[in-house]
């Protein structure tokens, strides 16, 4: 159940910053919280997996974009593409 709703997340995520950064739709709130939760779990799997480490770098970005620091359309589409390709190998299997 976990291998599918952790992909899911991360399409979500990439949604919420993709319309934050281009429209400013989502409040700070959703923002921090998706960021928070990108980042925590590129903390709990840095060990394992060099991409929790760039979801990790990712993270503290959508973070740095909550607090309104930091909001490059480039960089938060890199970023999409990076979580929403991510999600998609994760999501389709591989026999």
């Amino acid at each position: 159940m976990i291998f599918y709703l952790l992909p899911i997340l991360d399409m979500v995520t990439a949604t919420v910053l993709m319309l934050h950064v281009h429209f400013g739709i989502f409040p700070f709130i959703v923002v921090l919280v998706h960021g928070l939760y990108l980042s925590m779990k590129g903390v709990l799997f840095a060990r394992s997996d060099f991409a929790s480490k760039i979801d990790l770098l990712c993270g503290l970005y959508i973070i740095l974009v909550a607090f309104g620091l930091l909001a490059n359309a480039t960089a938060a589409l890199i970023i999409t593409i990076w979580l929403v390709q991510k999600a998609v190998f994760a999501l389709v299997p591989l026999r």
